[in-house]
């Protein structure tokens, strides 16, 4: 089956339900630290679009995205083993500090156990430090790392033979993990920044420089995210780059959304303050890559890190060759606690993409949940 279908049929349609009213990070973050969201409580989207993308709403996004839920999550396809082959991949996107290094390893020994071939990173001499999916062959039947979307389509539809371009769009089966925002920035900072003395803004090794140096290159020390001023915290989250170039900010919409590649638009697309979007200070199309990365996310089998359980049998459902365990602890950080509640403010600030991305996973694994006992109820009754 391909997933080609979209969800909502292209992306002038999508945008036309859109509210132009353009909402504070601040209303929006409001009920992502009030408990396990719920698309309820979005306003309806029925009204035209008659405003700039830019400066729309996210919640109009999610709720978007919310009502189409139930349909997406209908027209996902079963990939059973025999159906996960080199011509209709099984693809992980793995979204940085979400628990994927285990779901990875897991991942790799399901599909050996199937006989089903797999390019995975840091696995059978595979680099680690790969990131774009292989174009040339030999192709194989299950890929996952912290792939780009863009290069993993692009890959497979050289790959099948389909017109790279337009809105074609690869055969496939996906999936991807959500993590709630502030555990996952602080969990990254903590791994990346930290543990392992990464390197933060301008390119500087904060190890080998001196203080002189620091200072005119307008350089904070690395150190833990409890330990930043407001002020120190808000330039620390904007600029910082871990070794390999990355920031800690909005991962859904780096792996998912086409703005992925270019590191420092997805790291500050609610970051900064007084930009041209209104007084939220949003990157003017943080709105359009948002729309994006929940139109692909929604043609895949969605997870949450917080609920790992329903996200495993969502998983044996849409996939039952992949044998996925909760028993191991899915890197949960032990220092999102310490945060004053000004740092998880400045937090949710400069990742308000990703706290509605991760509304929005919510849904879709609501939906996909209810898809699958569904289908397990209906399978008990015909025995």
């Amino acid at each position: 089956t391909n997933v080609g279908p979209t969800i909502v049929r292209d992306q002038r349609r999508r945008l036309d339900f859109m509210h132009k009213t353009a909402v504070a990070p601040e209303s929006l973050l409001s009920s992502a630290s009030a408990g396990r969201p719920t698309w309820g409580s979005a306003q309806p989207v029925s009204e035209r679009w008659t405003g700039a993308r830019e400066c729309g709403s996210l919640e109009a996004v999610v709720a978007v995205y919310g009502a189409a839920a139930p349909e997406a999550a209908a027209r996902l396809p079963v990939a059973t083993a025999p159906r996960t082959h080199k011509e209709h991949p099984f693809v992980f996107f793995h979204q940085r500090k979400t628990g994927g290094s285990t779901i990875r390893t897991q991942m790799v020994y399901s599909a050996k156990k199937h006989s089903l071939s797999s390019w995975v990173p840091c696995s059978d001499k595979v680099p680690c430090e790969s990131y774009y999916a292989p174009p040339h062959p030999p192709f194989y039947a299950v890929y996952g790392g912290h792939l780009y979307w863009a290069s993993v389509q692009k890959a497979l539809l050289r790959q099948q033979g389909i017109h790279v371009g337009g809105a074609a769009t690869p055969q496939m089966h996906c999936f991807t993990v959500f993590r709630e925002p502030v555990s996952r920035v602080a969990s990254c900072w903590s791994y990346r920044m930290v543990e392992k003395k990464r390197r933060l803004g301008n390119g500087l090794d904060v190890k080998n420089v001196s203080a002189q140096q620091l200072s005119s290159h307008h350089t904070l020390q690395v150190k833990d995210l409890a330990s930043y001023s407001a002020s120190q915290l808000r330039e620390a989250l904007a600029t910082g780059m871990s070794h390999f170039g990355e920031g800690c900010n909005n991962e859904p919409l780096r792996i998912l959304s086409d703005a992925g590649t270019n590191e420092e638009r997805v790291n500050r697309l609610t970051a900064e303050n007084g930009a041209s979007c209104g007084a939220a200070g949003w990157s003017m199309d943080v709105v359009g890559v948002l729309d994006r990365t929940l139109h692909r996310a929604s043609r895949c089998v969605v997870g949450v890190l917080e609920r790992c359980e329903e996200t495993a049998e969502v998983l044996s459902h849409f996939a039952p060759w992949f044998e996925m365990s909760c028993g191991k602890h899915l890197n949960a950080n032990p220092h999102s606690s310490a945060l004053s509640e000004d740092a998880r403010r400045e937090i949710l600030r400069q990742n308000a993409a990703e706290v509605a991305a991760y509304k929005a996973a919510n849904i879709l694994l609501d939906a996909q949940l209810n898809v699958t006992r569904t289908a397990r109820a209906r399978s008990q009754t015909l025995r």
